[in-house]
């Protein structure tokens, strides 16, 4: 079943709303610049060159046949415009160029004959205006330097530097807002790891000042809290334990004079309230992190596994990828992680034998405890880690258990990085899956594969 998308972060949603409102802005703004400034720009430009055209046009006429190659060196040199006469032609028209359309406007305009004077290109780059005059026609031939830069390529350059700007203002700003925020949020990770985070700055804009200052307080009691239950449990499992050993101390006294089975019953309830106490102080330092060291892990798993059937006489099989490892995990968590999860398929996973698999997934190390029992519901697969949670409610005796074990070995799993998730098997039986992830681990020789 594929996972439900992930929402939007805040940073994406920030830089993407900032960046469409200032994109927005620099369209509209580009826009009535175009249209209010450029455009009429370029179209009184055009009218001014039109204007020499005809003019020089004009005057070429008006000029003595000897006097004209001297006007016609006056316009090279003073205007970069080369006239000819030549004879009316079907060169190809410029249609594409904004500032020759204003111009061959302006041009029909000016002659008011009623004929659009032609503008051609030639392969060098040159444009020619052809001006009927007199009868002769006039070509003006002058370069593209002459002509104003095309309104719609000042608009487009206006529009790239404008995004631009506005991607990069919009990043700026979404991590401005959004940085406090991610530490805040890794904070609040490590105080959820049992972790005592670094203060917060509380500088910066008042809500994230005020903010980070709220949160700095908050965490102070929360580990202030942590260490007074830490001392409180310590206090409290002393000071009980100390009457309860008494209590048994005296009992066997009185055994010893004579046998009981109310006697029997009040120390099976002292040694059963001995353990509870054990579990809860075990709870307790779940929360702690453990330092992690490399570790064989089939050294632990197959010594756990010999104590389980030294206790139960109950077969217990080590299924393996056929590779061992040495991974930089907490012993000490991992050993009581699977001691839990081998007591727990013990207690309730029915009479058949029970099966330790271990192998390597992608980048994790996966370690899964199988039983054939009659199974957890899907309902209770989360619920069954809980404190004190029990499948059983009448908490009959005989199946004994704190309710704590699961509870502790999800703490362990939690506070070390780790993951315990329950799945059910084919045929009946419950399979509980340690998933521990391979950084730093050290794959040594191989053995052989043994097959699942």
């Amino acid at each position: 079943m594929k996972s439900p998308p992930s929402p939007p972060s805040l940073f994406r949603r920030t830089a993407l709303t900032v960046a469409v409102g200032l994109l927005v802005f620099q369209l509209i703004s580009s826009a009535a610049i175009f249209f209010n400034l450029m455009l009429p720009l370029a179209q009184r430009s055009a009218d001014d060159f039109a204007a020499l055209l005809t003019l020089s046009a004009r005057t070429w006429v008006e000029l003595p046949p000897a006097t004209r190659p001297a006007f016609e060196e006056e316009l090279h040199v003073n205007h970069g415009l080369d006239l000819t006469v030549v004879e009316p032609s079907l060169g190809e028209e410029v249609g594409h160029h904004p500032y020759i359309n204003f111009l061959r406007s302006a041009l029909k305009t000016r002659l008011n004959t009623g004929i659009t004077p032609r503008v051609t290109e030639q392969p060098d780059g040159r444009f020619h205006a052809d001006i009927p005059m007199a009868n002769h026609v006039l070509r003006f031939s002058f370069s593209k330097d002459l002509i104003t830069p095309r309104p719609s390529l000042a608009l487009a350059w206006s529009v790239a530097t404008g995004l631009l700007i506005t991607l990069i203002m919009a990043w700026l700003l979404a991590r401005r807002v959004t940085a406090p925020i991610l530490r805040l949020t890794e904070a609040a990770r490590q105080i959820g790891a049992g972790e005592r985070p670094p203060q917060l700055p509380e500088s910066g804009e008042y809500e994230l000042a005020d903010l980070a200052r709220i949160f700095n307080h908050t965490a102070a009691q929360l580990a202030t809290r942590r260490e007074n239950q830490a001392t409180l449990l310590a206090g409290v499992s002393h000071d009980l334990r100390s009457p309860l050993a008494r209590l048994k101390m005296a009992l066997g006294m009185l055994a010893e004079e004579r046998t009981s089975p109310l006697l029997t019953r009040m120390e099976h309830d002292i040694d059963e309230m001995n353990a509870l106490i054990g579990a809860q102080l075990e709870l307790a330092r779940a929360q702690e992190p453990e330092a992690v060291q490399l570790t064989n892990i089939d050294a632990i798993i197959d010594d756990l596994i010999d104590v389980t059937q030294a206790h139960s006489l109950k077969q217990v099989d080590f299924r393996t990828d056929g590779q061992f490892y040495e991974v930089a995990v907490a012993p000490l968590a991992l050993r009581r992680i699977l001691n839990n999860l081998l007591n727990n398929a013990l207690r309730y996973g029915g009479q058949g034998e029970l099966m330790v698999v271990k192998r390597r997934y992608v980048d994790s190390l996966l370690i899964g405890v199988r039983d054939h029992g009659p199974g957890i519901p899907a309902e209770l697969r989360e619920a069954v880690f809980r404190p004190f949670f029990r499948l059983d409610p009448s908490r009959n005796r005989d199946t004994g258990g704190s309710g704590l074990g699961l509870a502790i070995a999800r703490q362990l799993a939690d506070t070390q990085g780790w993951r315990i998730a329950i799945k059910s098997r084919i045929g009946g039986g419950t399979s509980i899956w340690l998933a521990i992830p391979f950084s730093g681990a050290i794959k040594h020789a191989s053995k052989q594969p043994v097959l699942d």
